[in-house]
């Protein structure tokens, strides 16, 4: 089972830390609202069905809302060491099923920037916007040492529409440079859906380049 993990520490008081574990506001009983998550109804935070909630030591329980409806989040929180200070979080998602479960690197992008929006609320009481996907690849991707691999190609998207396929090398989006997951989906969010965008990639050695148009999530 994929489970997604990280510990930091915060120089704040547990027991401001554990009220920053969600988010200000009134809900129904056993309803939060966790900081960080993302959630398709535009408002900061996801929808967490309480289960575990001891004060100023775990929180846990059910995201009820889309994407990764149904997956598990655990927050424990507690003493980095004996002298109390700082405050140690370690912040958990599990349950992934698929295709999510298949694809490591997305997954791992994705909760590279939950963790910094979770910590930026932990430490600093603010929340920021989610990005707004509005242009898609049309392609899943391996991160590789080199770039991304493409490994699945979807017949109407943009990689189909310039001759991209499976097992290409990703090089180049908008005549950016695309080294990982997180710096393609930077390079989309700034793209939309009907723009024209020209790709590099490279098969067998040779370095291939085409214009298409931009599809949509």
């Amino acid at each position: 089972m994929v489970e997604l993990h990280e510990s930091f520490e915060v120089f704040l008081p547990l027991s401001t830390v554990w009220e920053r574990l969600r988010l200000a506001g009134v809900f129904a009983t056993g309803i939060y609202r966790i900081p960080g998550f993302p959630s398709i109804d535009g408002d900061p935070g996801c929808v967490l069905d309480v289960d575990v909630s001891e004060p100023q030591q775990r929180l846990g329980g059910t995201k009820a809302d889309h994407p990764c409806a149904g997956t598990r989040v655990d927050i424990e929180i507690g003493p980095a060491n004996a002298s109390g200070w700082p405050t140690r979080v370690s912040l958990a998602q599990s349950g992934f099923e698929a295709p999510l479960a298949d694809l490591p690197d997305f997954l791992n992008a994705h909760w590279r920037r939950i963790v910094a929006d979770f910590r930026l609320y932990v430490e600093r009481g603010v929340t920021v916007g989610s990005t707004a996907w509005r242009a898609s690849l049309g392609a899943t991707t391996r991160e590789t040492p080199t770039g991304l691999a493409v490994t699945d190609v979807a017949p109407d998207g943009f990689a189909a529409g310039c001759g991209i396929r499976e097992g290409d090398l990703l090089l180049t989006l908008a005549d950016v440079r695309i080294l990982d997951t997180a710096q393609l989906w930077t390079v989309l969010a700034m793209l939309a859906r009907g723009d024209l965008a020209t790709a590099t990639w490279v098969r067998e050695g040779t370095v291939l380049d085409s214009k298409s148009v931009l599809g949509g999530y």
